[in-house]
């Protein structure tokens, strides 16, 4: 895969023991659909596509008489999941159609289970916060554990702000804000977390 613009150009094969390597444009790593524009429109598309399929099973499960609260339980393990799996990676930079097709899966699991009410009071019955808020706290959460220099990935973030000088300051954040170039950058994990998670 080839990414940035130079996945636009026509470029010669790269050959690894004669043999030319295949050129892919989308490729799944460890769960996460990468493709080589860096969008998330592949990801997202498959985790919708699966969760949808798994509301077949909430369905069926409806039909067979099975209590409201052991479909939540049934939605909250094997649907949610597939919709936050790797957020961190992700999240910081959806655009908002992609957003709205995450968040229509939980709408749809809620009507199943809890017939025809509005989104936002079915919500509230079952203590249930949309996917974005839940994205957006486990993110969150990530980054307060990043901060803990005993974490694997602190060392990612940038130094820290000298004390002495913070005191001074009007944002007294530990760690400077990132200077990006592009969207891409900044809507990137470690920028994003720095900007609105101090």
């Amino acid at each position: 895969m080839i990414l940035g613009p130079l996945s636009k150009k026509l470029l010669t094969p790269l050959l690894v023991a004669a043999k030319p390597v295949q050129r892919v444009t989308e490729y799944k790593l460890l769960g996460v659909t990468v493709n080589a524009t860096l969008k998330w429109d592949d990801h997202v598309n498959a985790i919708t596509s699966k969760a949808a399929k798994r509301l077949w099973f909430l369905k069926k499960l409806k039909r067979a008489g099975v209590d409201k609260q052991d479909l939540l339980y049934f939605f909250l393990t094997v649907i949610r999941p597939v919709l936050e799996y790797a957020c961190p990676a992700w999240h910081t930079s959806l655009t908002k159609q992609q957003t709205i097709s995450l968040e229509n899966i939980q709408r749809r699991a809620l009507q199943i289970f809890a017939g025809n009410i509005p989104y936002d009071e079915a919500c509230c019955l079952f203590k249930l916060t949309s996917l974005t808020e839940r994205r957006d706290s486990l993110c969150s959460k990530l980054f307060r554990q990043l901060v803990s220099p005993s974490h694997i990935l602190h060392c990612l973030l940038p130094a820290q702000r000298d004390d002495g000088l913070t005191g001074r300051l009007r944002t007294r954040n530990k760690y400077p804000t990132a200077r990006a170039r592009t969207n891409r950058f900044k809507n990137s994990f470690i920028p994003y977390a720095i900007a609105n998670y101090q």
